[in-house]
C-alpha cells in the first residue's frame, strides 16, 4: 500500500452494504478519480487484515463543501467492492448512525494517528458545548483521528471526531437532521449502485 494515512473512518450500516463515514474536511465531495483515497479497515503496522476499498463517491452537505461550516464537517463515501468483489460491510459488519442529536452519555473513540503506526481508543462522556457541537476529553488523539466514529454504549454512531484545539479536547457535530439528510442521500445513490 502507498501513500500516507491523512484520516479514520468507520463503516456505517446501509442498504448497500458499502458505505464509510468520516469527517467532512477528510474528503472532497464527489466522485472519485484514478489514484483516488483508499479504505483499509483495522489497518495496524503496515499491514491491512481485511484488504482495501477504494472510494467511489464522497457525499457532503453543500454547508460543509461549499462554505465549510464546522456545524457541518461530516461525510459519507461510497466504496466499490474489493478484489474479491465482497462489499465492506460483509467482511467487516457495520455500526447503526444515530440521528437523533444524542450526547451526554459515555462513547468510546477509535482513532488512527498519523505519525504511529496503531489504533488509540479511549472512552470519555461525550458533553454537549454549544446547540450544535459536542466534545469528549481524551489525551492524545492527534492528527489522523479526524472521522473517528463516537460509539455509544448501545453499539450506535452519535458522533464524528472532527477537531478539537489540543490534542486532548475532541469535538463532534451534533448529528440530528442534517446528518439524517445527508446519510439518506449517500444512501439513496448507494442503494442505485448497489448490485
Amino acid at each position: 500500500m502507498t501513500g500516507d494515512h491523512f484520516c479514520t473512518a468507520t463503516v456505517v450500516h446501509s442498504p448497500g452494504r458499502n458505505l464509510i463515514v468520516t469527517a467532512g474536511h477528510c474528503l472532497l465531495a464527489g466522485r472519485a478519480g484514478e489514484g483516488g483515497a483508499i479504505f483499509a479497515p483495522a489497518y495496524a503496522d503496515g499491514s491491512a487484515p481485511h484488504g482495501t476499498w477504494k472510494i467511489e463517491e464522497v457525499f457532503e452537505d453543500a454547508h460543509w463543501s461549499d462554505e465549510t461550516d464546522d456545524d457541518y464537517d461530516l461525510a459519507f463515501a461510497r466504496l466499490a467492492p474489493d478484489a474479491s468483489g465482497r462489499d465492506i460491510e460483509d467482511v467487516t459488519g457495520a455500526a447503526v448512525l444515530d440521528t437523533t442529536g444524542r450526547t451526554g452519555e459515555e462513547v468510546t473513540v477509535t482513532g488512527y494517528p498519523a505519525d504511529r503506526k496503531v489504533p488509540r481508543t479511549c472512552t470519555s462522556r461525550a458533553i454537549r458545548s454549544t446547540p450544535t457541537e459536542q466534545r469528549f476529553d481524551c489525551a492524545d488523539f492527534p492528527g489522523g483521528t479526524s472521522g473517528s466514529a463516537w460509539i455509544a454504549a448501545d453499539g450506535k454512531i452519535i458522533g464524528v471526531l472532527t477537531g478539537g484545539d489540543t490534542d486532548d479536547v475532541s469535538t463532534s457535530t451534533v448529528l440530528g437532521d442534517y446528518a439524517a439528510a445527508l446519510y439518506a442521500r449517500a444512501t439513496a445513490a448507494t442503494g442505485a449502485a448497489a448490485r
